[in-house]
């Protein structure tokens, strides 16, 4: 009979207890020459090859396209890492090689820089990743360089799953510790 109480009192505290932890996938956006690996993720392009910019005012433009599953209760963060490969090894050599590119996307934040070969990392705001889709647009102001692939890592609170009320919990003990009386008073008779 004990047993079957602390069964019982196990259950109604962890009826409160359930919690999803925190989930991360990335979505990836791979750029060939003549498009992106998935063809829905090209917006548009400018030059005469997707994934290589050519110079001053050439640029791409594609969306990560993304669904939540299991579907998300709060988006934690959001982090944008474009990949770029700079084609001119002798920048120390000569400046004019230099390459300089602009970006921009769907939340507001853009950046400037020179472009070396390597991975460039920025935080996103996760109020646009809500409808399961990020714009993102990168120009080239000097120079031309590759972009190899972009990855979008999000990590969220999944939907928790239903947690019974607390009336279910507590019938659900009621109707145990009868099956118990029962049993003992069976028990008892023979």
């Amino acid at each position: 009979m004990k047993q079957l109480i602390g069964l019982v009192a196990g259950l109604l505290l962890m009826g409160g207890v359930a919690q999803a932890a925190p989930l991360t996938f990335t979505d990836t956006t791979l750029f060939t020459s003549t498009g992106t690996l998935a063809a829905q993720d090209l917006v548009g392009y400018g030059g005469s090859s997707v994934n290589f910019l050519e110079g001053t005012g050439d640029y791409v433009a594609w969306k990560h396209q993304f669904t939540f599953t299991p579907p998300a209760q709060q988006i934690l963060s959001g982090r944008l890492t474009l990949t770029l490969l700079d084609d001119d090894a002798d920048k120390l050599l000569n400046p004019l090689t230099w390459e300089l590119a602009f970006g921009y996307a769907e939340d507001g934040s853009w950046a400037l820089g020179g472009v070396n070969t390597g991975a460039y990392g920025y935080n996103v705001n996760v109020e646009f990743l809500k409808d399961g889709e990020f714009n993102v647009k990168l120009a080239s102001l000097l120079g031309d360089f590759y972009i190899t692939r972009s990855d979008l890592s999000i990590t969220y609170e999944p939907e928790s799953a239903p947690v019974p009320e607390p009336g279910t919990i507590v019938l659900l003990g009621a109707g145990l510790l009868g099956l118990g009386a029962y049993s003992r008073r069976r028990m008892k008779r023979q």
